[in-house]
This record gives structure tokens, sequence and C-alpha cells, in this order.
């Protein structure tokens, strides 16, 4: 099972107002790891691609894709390892489980465990190019907390207005240290959210049942995944905070973006007919 599955920029200051609606304009490609059961692309830079994958015998593994050659990123010791993000650099984020699960940071071979003051389980998302992590982690009372990590430095991160017995979600981050996630309010209704210079801003795609912001690039254009009243999950991008695109691949039974690089290019997962889970990105057609 994925971590997925476990568990704008300039304009933020505005109000959203009423979005319009855009059709989606990607050229498709199918990322698979060799000798797996399940891909998923959680992350990409302008070069390389990265994610985890689930072998033969249901053991799950992060990897990163360059140059069309896959390596493999385990944690010492973990049971299970995810990556989540990937920097230009090539520094990574993600999630690895022994007794319980962590968030890490990863450079040139070293692994550095990311684990707030207080918490019981952790979790990591995407990292940007100065390698600030954001993640997220639950307390003594089980309530979940946005945090971003700055060489070494933790800044617990809440969003104002949800449920205060759960807690926000963080997934994205740029070099601006704008920040994306989700989070559920007290009705119950799950939302996106941007944070950017301290203000935040609600992000619901139109007509959805819940909206979960993903990633965000240094532009400030958000992806993310929508469940639509269809009772199927969407991608989408939003640019300039007004425009959704609804992103679906072709033939597929759902379609999740994780991840949007600094040229447009989006990351994530989509199921086929035969209940397969593939990775995929998507370049914007011009």
């Amino acid at each position: 099972m994925t971590t997925r599955n476990m568990l704008t920029a300039i304009a933020l200051a505005l109000a959203l107002g009423s979005p319009g609606l855009a059709g989606a304009q990607f050229s498709f490609t199918t990322i698979d790891v060799p000798g797996s059961t399940l891909t998923a692309a959680d992350g990409n830079s302008t070069h390389e691609v990265a994610g985890e994958f689930d072998d033969a015998d249901g053991n799950t593994h992060g990897f990163v894709l360059s140059n069309g050659q896959f390596t493999t990123i385990d944690f010492p010791g973990a049971s299970f390892t995810s990556v989540n993000g990937i920097s230009a650099n090539g520094r990574l984020a993600g999630t690895y489980v022994t007794s319980r699960s962590y968030a890490f940071f990863w450079s040139k071979g070293a692994f550095t465990t990311l684990d707030p003051p207080g918490s019981i389980r952790s979790q990591g998302g995407f990292l940007n190019g100065q390698g600030d992590v954001v993640a997220t982690y639950r307390d003594a009372s089980n309530i979940r907390h946005c945090f971003v990590w700055s060489k070494g430095v933790y800044t617990t991160v809440d969003v104002p207005g949800s449920d205060p017995t759960i807690g926000p979600t963080c997934f994205g981050i740029n070099d601006l240290g704008q920040v994306v996630g989700t989070y559920v309010d007290p009705d119950g209704n799950r939302h996106g959210f941007l944070l950017s210079g301290g203000i935040y801003t609600t992000l619901d795609y139109p007509g959805a049942v819940f909206t979960v912001t993903e990633g965000i690039n240094n532009s400030g254009t958000v992806a993310g995944l929508y469940l639509g009243t269809d009772g199927t999950t969407h991608g989408f991008v939003l640019k300039d905070g007004v425009i959704y695109t609804a992103v679906d691949i072709p033939g597929s039974t759902f379609t999740e973006i994780y991840s949007i690089n600094a040229i447009g290019e989006i990351a994530g997962g989509y199921g086929d007919s035969a209940d397969n889970e593939h990775g995929f990105v998507g370049a914007p057609a011009h």
C-alpha cells in the first residue's frame, strides 16, 4: 500500500473569486519500475522522477528514475520506504517505517530522520531547492500538524479553521517557501489549501466532493487531486489562482497528481481497467 493511500503564489493575497475551468493539455508517459506490481510517481524535477513501488512480495521501496535508469532507495532496516519529493540538485524527501513511520531527508547518500519533538509518527512530503522539507506529524494526542524542516529547525504549520481533533496534512513546498496541503473543516469537509507569506487560502476544485493540493512550483502553479461526484479521483492543475484544469489519463479508472516541476510537468499515479496502478509524468502540450 502506498504512502498516498496510507495515510498562487503572487495572487494569493487576492480572493479567488469564481474560478474558471479549462481542458487538460498534456502528453503522458507511464512509469513502471521493472518487476513491480505497483508504481507511483510521487515527485519530479526537470530531469528526474522519484516515487515508490511494490515488489512481488508486497514490499514498498522508494526509487529515483534518472536518464532511463531506476535506482532503488531503501532506508537501512526499514520495512517500507517511499520517496515523495526530489529537488533539482538530487536531494530527496520521504517516509520510512521501522517500529513506526518517520519522515526523512536524503542528500549525497546520507539519510536524516525528521521527527519533531513530541511526535509519535511523521510522514515526509516534498522539498525545495534549499533543502527545506515540508512534512506532517502526529502529537501525543494523535492530532496532525504540518511542519517545515529547514537546516535542523522545525516550524509547525497549523491551518486556521481546520478540525482541531484532526489537523492538516502538508505535501508541497517551493523555493519561495509557499506550502500546499489539505485539511478537514469542523463539518467533515476536506479542502486543499495554500500558505504564502503567512496568508492561508482555501482551494476547492469547483463542484468536487473533496480537494487535496499536492504540489506547487516556483511560478505558483498548484497541482493535486479531487474526488468528483462520479466517485472517481481526478487530477487538476490550478494556474494563476483562477484557472482549474482537470487532468485524466485516457482510459484510466482514476488519476492523481502528486507533483509539478519548474516547467509545468506533472507526476502522479493512475489505475487501469485491470486494477493495476502505474506512475506517470505529463508534459504540457504546446
